[in-house]
């Protein structure tokens, strides 16, 4: 494997904003102190969890910058740089660049529905231009086509090419990305409350999701369970988070839902920026009796 470290429990970030929608860098500052004190083992940033869509290029080196200050080298910081064209791909990869990020992360072209050899196409483009390791990102239900997995074979020759992020949601496109390129890069599972247990046993270096904010220390001890054969461990832990899945995607518009939930555990969420409300207060009162139930008010702070 190309990056042996890279690995674990890696969380999607939240970018969390003032009442008046402006960037809160002492806010994100403590969530990223948060989560490194639960166990994690790195932070993703700017990805769709932490609404890069509505950030410009000011906000977004803000954002970079303040997350390598914050993890100050403790952890590695992922900066996702996905765009429609390979040009502003490259301009993200080169702030991340200035910003100190270790690892950039690119999905496919969104909105034009490219073709796989016009995917293609696009990532060596990219990787010619990246100066810092690339972690390849399907997730098509946001960028409207999959990353294919001959592709991604192919690209996992590509010395500059770090891993995999799998969010599919489809088990047999992560376990053949996993069973097919796990030899030379480092292959994360999206949605661990989904595929988590399965994943790792499969060879999966680790998880990277948007609700390990939210759980705290229940995240990493499941992630240790798991790498340690504590599987009736691991299925407890995973059940507990999975129970909380259908609020944080089915209230409101993601990631409101889990910005919300920041907010209850004491943690910095903030409101969503437009054209994504904020939870209702119906919908936040249902959010907080489901975390309730979970155990999750009580838990968050510590490891269990």
């Amino acid at each position: 494997m190309r990056f042996p470290e890279f690995r674990g429990v890696i969380p999607a970030l939240t970018t969390p904003f003032r009442k008046d929608l402006s960037f809160d860098e002492a806010g994100f500052e403590r969530l990223v102190e948060c989560v490194i004190r639960d166990g994690v083992n790195g932070v993703l940033v700017n990805g769709c969890t932490g609404e890069s869509w509505s950030l410009n290029a000011a906000e977004r080196e803000a954002v970079f910058k303040t997350a390598v200050a914050a993890s100050a080298r403790r952890v590695p910081v992922v900066a996702g740089c996905s765009a429609i064209t390979a040009a502003e791909t490259i301009d993200k990869i080169r702030q991340a660049e200035r910003a100190g990020c270790d690892f950039v992360m690119v999905s496919p072209p969104w909105y034009v529905l490219p073709g796989p050899t016009e995917i293609g196409a696009f990532y060596d483009e990219v990787l010619q231009a990246a100066e810092t390791p690339v972690l390849l990102y399907n997730i098509p239900r946001r960028t409207g086509v999959q990353l294919p997995i001959d592709l991604v074979d192919r690209l996992a020759d590509n010395p500059k090419v770090a891993g995999v992020k799998e969010s599919s949601k489809d088990w047999g496109i992560l376990s053949a990305m996993i069973r097919r390129t796990r030899d030379r890069i480092s292959v994360f599972a999206g949605y661990a409350s989904f595929f988590g247990l399965a994943a790792l046993t499969e060879g999966a270096v680790g998880y990277m999701d948007s609700a390990t904010p939210v759980f705290g220390g229940i995240s990493p001890s499941f992630y240790r369970a798991t790498r340690s054969g504590e599987l009736d461990t691991a299925r407890r832990l995973q059940t507990r988070m999975a129970s909380m899945l259908d609020k944080f995607f089915g209230l409101g518009t993601f990631p409101a839902s889990v910005k919300a939930s920041l907010d209850l555990i004491g943690r910095p969420g903030g409101p969503t920026r437009p054209p994504i409300r904020p939870l209702c207060k119906e919908e936040r009162e249902t959010l907080s009796r489901a975390m309730e139930a979970a155990g999750l008010l009580e838990a968050v702070p510590g490891a269990i």
